[in-house]
């Protein structure tokens, strides 16, 4: 008797054939359709799944890659951006100097210049002054013209021997004799404030001051040389007196951000004291 082992093969065998002959007689090919559907979808689902799978991490790749080149562009973007701003100001220090090369071409003048950076400026809020890093050793005296391209600076009050400070013509203290360009050619005298607004004082009332006229030192008391730029006339009105005209002077220089500057160093101003002791002794008892 065949045990029961042997039995089942036999079986599985005989099933087998049988099934095999029948798929081959066509016989079961609805139960073959019905199967197939099943195993079908479940090929679809996982190919599917697959093929998503295998899209998302290539997003991924994609992804990480655009950040990685994201960040190079942004380190290339920085360092242009960096080079750009370095260009610029050399750029802006070129015209800056050309400009005053061609101002002093241009004067007419055997003025001998020593051009300074300014390094610093007073802040006690009291004082408008400006500190230059030039000194004697460049020449620089105290009462030298400090100029632009575009008018008069100031002069300077204190020197050592390699930096100097120049009181702004908009400083409270600072008086310069002036003269306006027009038909009449009136005189006054230009001060600064306190707020570092600069005024033009003292001019004849008869005269023709108007808006829009040039200002100019006219050399007289020797404080400073002739036919340096002050600026242009603005807000003509009269005195609190009504005995003189005054005006706004709106200079062309821009005290707060000036960083080159010009020195004149060979200007001697005339002595005129010596012509009032004559006088001053007959006058005495």
């Amino acid at each position: 008797m065949a045990s029961p082992r042997t039995f089942s093969v036999i079986m599985t065998l005989g099933i087998s054939l049988a099934l095999l002959a029948l798929s081959v007689l066509g016989t079961l090919g609805p139960l073959e359709n019905l199967l197939r559907l099943p195993l079908n979808a479940a090929q679809n689902l996982t190919g599917t799944t697959t093929s998503d799978v295998n899209s998302f991490l290539d997003t991924l790749a994609e992804f990480q890659t655009l950040r990685d080149r994201n960040r190079e562009l942004e380190v290339a973007l920085a360092s242009y951006q960096s080079e750009l701003a370095e260009l610029r100001a050399y750029r802006a220090d070129y015209e800056r100097l050309a400009a005053l090369v061609n101002y002093v071409g241009q004067t007419g003048q055997e003025w001998r210049y020593v051009s300074a950076d300014v390094i610093g400026r007073d802040t006690s809020g009291i004082v408008r002054a400006i500190h230059i890093n030039a000194g004697t050793r460049n020449g620089v005296s105290l009462g030298d013209p400090v100029v632009t391209e575009l008018g008069l600076v100031g002069r300077v009050r204190q020197v050592s021997a390699n930096g100097a400070e120049v009181l702004l013509i908009s400083d409270r203290n600072s008086a310069v004799n002036a003269r306006v360009q027009n038909a009449t050619q009136e005189r006054g005298l230009v001060r600064g404030s306190v707020s570092g607004e600069v005024t033009l004082d003292f001019v004849d009332v008869n005269g023709q001051l108007a808006e829009g006229q040039q200002v100019f030192t006219s050399g007289e008391t020797q404080n400073f040389p002739p036919n340096l730029l002050l600026g242009q006339v603005q807000n003509v009105r009269l005195s609190s007196n009504e005995l003189f005209r005054q005006a706004t002077v709106e200079s062309l220089v821009d005290f707060e951000n000036l960083e080159i500057v010009l020195v004149i160093t060979n200007w001697e101003p005339v002595n005129v004291d010596v012509f009032a002791e004559p006088a001053a002794e007959a006058a005495a008892p």
